[in-house]
């Protein structure tokens, strides 16, 4: 658990970081990716779960919030976000909460997957997940009806993982022969 919720406050504050303050254009389509967020929370519901999905799920819950808490406080330093105090460009760096709220759906829910997966190496499901990488883009232009064109090289190599994963996910377990 405890590594778990280590390896989130890592991940949020190196997206924090690797978003930047005007970072560029393909730092910050990095950073901005959704699916990686969702795959924390569904490997550390795998990992720490026990393979049940009511511990899995809190561990998905508190691995979603510690990462977007570390990403959000190294945001009040990354970012300029103008002369006041520390405490205001927290607040400021926090917004409303908005991907907090879906945090609190998604993280429940992909950590209990997560400890599902682990239990049962379904392969239909190591598959759904993985193509969280290859649909985000499409879902993205479907939702904002076009794409920016400094984005398109991230989405395309997101695609690219995500193809590749599916693909060893989906294919069949092999069979060890025992010597007769």
């Amino acid at each position: 658990m405890g590594i778990a919720v280590a390896g989130a406050l890592v991940f949020g504050v190196g997206m924090s970081v690797l978003k930047g303050n005007d970072g560029g254009a393909v730092r910050s389509a990095i950073a901005n990716l959704s699916a990686p967020w969702l795959l924390l929370a569904f490997i550390a519901g795998a990992l720490a779960g026990g393979g049940r999905a009511a511990p899995a799920a809190l561990v998905g819950a508190l691995v979603s919030f510690v990462a977007l808490g570390g990403f959000y406080v190294a945001n009040s330093f990354v970012l300029q976000l103008g002369p006041h105090p520390w405490l205001d460009d927290l607040r400021l760096a926090f917004g409303n909460g908005y991907f907090f709220k879906f945090a609190a759906l998604s993280g429940p829910l992909f950590g209990a997957l997560g400890a599902v997966w682990q239990r049962t190496r379904s392969r239909p499901l190591g598959v759904l997940v993985a193509a969280l990488l290859v649909l985000e883009p499409f879902a993205w232009l479907a939702y904002h009806g076009s794409i920016y064109t400094s984005d398109a090289p991230v989405w395309a190599a997101e695609v690219v993982v995500g193809l590749v994963a599916c693909a060893l996910l989906a294919r069949p377990a092999r069979t060890r022969r025992t010597p007769a």
